[in-house]
């Protein structure tokens, strides 16, 4: 029996389960309350952004670490609009198969439409799958040009998703989490992804209580995709500032994404 194909997948899992859901996020707490996040200034805005954040997670498979995933996010203090420049760096080894991953990314803040939006990324994968990408964003990110090794595609909005921006897979986890302290029980969102746009659905299942091996019993809630991907599930903590700490496929054989550190740098 060739096994290859079964490692291949086995492998890719771990890395979709990163670089889609471990995303970045505010720098600091925020309010809750949709009517509070709604009605912040772009001054008010800017000013909660003053830190660079770290984030670790691993990644755990068949009772053991396989992966990691490092990314930071820091904002630009001089900027008229709320920006923030990301770098991920996320490495998976399973058998003699070894994938990493980094990525560049800016976010910025709409305050007119109230939701984050992705200008542009880039990204190189090495290692089981080799591919160098740059994405930029345009029309409030309705459409993007990809540009995957040498070919260049344009992707314009499904015409049903029109209203719903690309996102690119470092700044998917900052809306989801936006989502979550505007207080939003159901949501669409899109993803550029390097040969496609994929649409999730996502809705609040409620609270949970998970164990963590390093804080213990957290009361969480969990966010589940009812869509075309629907065995995602996640789960973001309000005591560890609404941030995702746990991410996996709700299916046999799948890798689970915890966060293990976090700390935060701001200036005075």
């Amino acid at each position: 029996m060739n096994e290859l194909p079964l490692l291949t997948k086995l492998i890719k899992t771990p890395l979709i389960l990163l670089s889609i859901f471990s995303g970045c996020f505010f720098c600091v707490n925020l309010p809750s309350q949709a009517s509070e996040m709604n009605n912040l200034t772009a001054s008010e805005l800017k000013n909660l952004h003053q830190c660079q954040k770290t984030f670790e997670y691993d990644v755990h498979f068949f009772g053991g670490k396989v992966g990691y995933l490092h990314r930071t996010i820091k904002w630009d203090k001089i900027s008229t609009v709320p920006q923030a420049a990301i770098t991920s760096k996320a490495e998976v080894s399973f058998f003699w198969l070894d994938s990493t991953y980094n990525q560049k990314t800016t976010l910025q803040y709409s305050k007119q439409h109230k939701h984050f939006l992705t200008p542009g990324f880039s990204q190189k994968l090495s290692g089981l799958k080799n591919r160098t990408m740059t994405a930029k964003m345009s029309n409030n990110g309705l459409s993007s040009t990809v540009t995957l090794d040498d070919e260049v595609t344009h992707y314009p909005q499904k015409d049903e998703n029109k209203d719903y921006p690309l996102y690119g897979i470092d700044t998917l986890g900052a809306q989801i989490r936006l989502n979550l302290l505007q207080d939003k029980k159901k949501f669409m969102l899109s993803r550029q992804a390097s040969n496609r746009v994929d649409t999730y659905q996502f809705e609040v299942a409620g609270v949970e209580v998970i164990d963590h091996k390093k804080w213990g019993k957290l009361a969480t809630i969990k966010v589940i995709e009812v869509g075309e991907h629907d065995s995602i599930v996640l789960w973001f903590s309000k005591n560890h500032d609404f941030q995702l700490v746990k991410a996996e496929l709700d299916m046999i054989f799948s890798p689970v994404v915890w966060l293990t550190d976090f700390s935060m740098q701001c200036e005075p």
